[in-house]
């Protein structure tokens, strides 16, 4: 059931990434913080050799930071720093890059349930999807902060009224 929930809440923050719009920092960092955690929590969740498992969910995140810091043109964004807010630009990227990645866990944990003699290669695969997903946001992350101290002080407040 959770699955549908989280569904759901993917989409409706990617669909309101469609349009410009200017939210809290805070806010910012409510859809990387679920993918960090789900991809932390595949990495928790498959057994066999650790050192094994570390290295194949870690070619993932290697390949999703490099592709999430390259997602990011911070100077697209305004930051207001003084109220803590961020506008940004209307993109499809957010929703598509949120359904594919959703989809991508949801066939393999599909495909393991209904196959269960392919169900380590389809965990398999799991691992990298897990390490992509959270490589991608702490690659976002990175060049986010790093955008953000460069930003200059914008009053975001004026937009807002």
């Amino acid at each position: 059931m959770w699955v549908f929930a989280l569904f759901f809440v993917l989409v409706w923050l990617g669909a309101k990434r469609l349009r410009p719009h200017t939210t809290s920092l805070a806010r910012v960092w409510t859809v990387p913080a679920i993918f960090i955690v789900w991809g932390l929590s595949g990495l928790a969740a498959h057994n066999g050799a650790p050192l094994q498992i570390a290295a194949h969910w870690l070619l993932g995140a290697l390949v999703g930071a490099a592709l999430g810091a390259w997602s990011l043109s911070p100077e697209r964004l305004q930051f207001d720093h003084r109220n803590r807010l961020v506008r940004q630009p209307g993109s499809a990227l957010p929703l598509l890059r949120n359904l594919a990645i959703f989809f991508g866990h949801y066939a393999l944990q599909v495909f393991a349930a209904t196959h269960p003699q392919m169900r380590d290669s389809a965990m398999g695969w799991d691992l990298y999807v897990s390490g992509f997903s959270a490589g991608f946001f702490i690659g976002w992350a990175i060049r986010f902060v790093l955008g953000l101290r460069r930003a200059p002080q914008t009053d975001l407040l004026v937009g807002v009224a």
